[in-house]
């Protein structure tokens, strides 16, 4: 049994994971989503028996704002948790690189994820005995879960935390946080008005998968923690927002003369039109692709990675969003789905978030 529960996580990600069967299951949490997540988070937790509220593991992929603050706020409003965590997956500022004449510690030392893990004793990067989480250039770490959940790591590869480390600053400061101080924005939402455009015209899909691809350079989503996750004969690819060149590079070490056979994709960055390549594409056989955001604040999914997704994926494709919003909704014009194959799944009418049976 694989539960997947894409929590609405406003433009982020927050992913709920449940595996096993009757008579025990493991939890892992990708990600807090926005601030107002944790309220989600808190739920599911709580409808939990008191002696079942523990996971195998917490990742936040990287420091954005729509991954880290929903955790954050979570453990900043607890004086004593209310669940277990086995161990938290999350580079901060001293798992990056060093040089040897550096302090332990830089400029952002009062980063305030760090300072909630180790306040309520998580388990840290354990895995990789307390180092940094990193994919090798020729190896790349496997750990396989209690409940037996088998995850490869993808990304990041050391360049990315070199470049993070960079821009560790700036990075923070934009995803509202300043170094050693509160968090600028206190709102559950902290979210743009959604402009009003979006829908409208059919989209052209040959002519949006001619449209030139250019990849993210942003050093905080190149640090972002991707893996393969395996269990009972399926295969999940979780991409945070990581770059499609790290993700081929990998998945390719994998398998260099075949195709990775998926059975979900989690688009990485949003569905934004920098994060998933033709080529990225390409290396994998897929059918299931889930985009999670509501469109808020950068008006994701974009049409050209979609229809990149639709064309190279092929007839029977499905596409997940946990949100119906004015920029996905034309991805549901029936026209269109029949015309190239694929199929939509949305929320129920008046709901957000979505839960798929693997």
């Amino acid at each position: 049994m694989i539960k997947l529960k894409f929590l609405p996580a406003r433009f982020g990600d927050c992913i709920w994971i449940e595996y096993g069967d009757d008579t025990k299951r493991s939890r892992i949490l990708i990600d807090g989503g926005t601030g107002g997540t944790r309220h989600e988070i808190n739920e599911l937790i709580a409808a939990l028996p008191e002696d079942e509220r523990d996971f195998e593991l917490v990742v936040v992929t990287h420091i954005d704002q729509d991954h880290i603050e929903g955790v954050l706020r979570l453990l900043e409003e607890s004086d004593t948790l209310n669940f277990k965590v086995r161990d938290f997956w999350f580079n901060g500022f001293d798992h990056l690189p060093k040089d040897e004449d550096e302090e332990d510690f830089g400029a952002v030392q009062g980063e305030r994820l760090s300072i909630q893990i180790v306040k309520h004793e998580i388990p840290w990067n354990i895995d990789f005995l307390g180092k940094s989480i990193m994919a090798g250039d020729d190896e790349l770490p496997t750990i396989t879960l209690p409940g037996g959940m088998k995850l490869t790591l993808l990304s990041p590869a050391v360049g990315h935390l070199n470049e993070l480390k960079k821009q560790w600053v700036k990075e923070v400061t934009e995803a509202n946080m300043i170094p050693g101080s509160p968090l600028v924005s206190d709102s559950d939402e902290d979210e743009d008005d959604e402009e009003d455009f979006g829908g409208g015209s059919i989209p052209d899909i040959e002519n949006l998968v001619l449209k030139d691809f250019h990849e993210d350079e942003a050093a905080g989503n190149g640090s972002s923690i991707a893996f393969l996750a395996e269990f009972d004969d399926k295969s999940m690819l979780f991409c945070g927002d990581a770059f499609p060149s790290q993700l081929f590079k990998a998945l390719d070490l994998i398998s260099p003369t075949s195709k990775i056979n998926l059975d979900l994709m989690k688009v990485s960055h949003h569905a934004s039109s920098h994060n998933t390549s033709p080529e990225l594409l390409e290396k994998i056989n897929c059918k299931k692709y889930v985009i999670s955001t509501n469109g808020s604040r950068f008006k994701h999914p974009k049409q050209d990675t979609i229809a990149r997704i639709i064309k190279k994926a092929g007839p029977g494709t499905q596409l997940f969003f946990n949100y119906k919003t004015k920029f996905n909704d034309v991805w549901d014009i029936q026209s269109l789905k029949d015309s190239h194959g694929y199929n939509t799944v949305y929320p129920n009418v008046g709901e957000e978030g979505l839960e798929i049976n693997l």
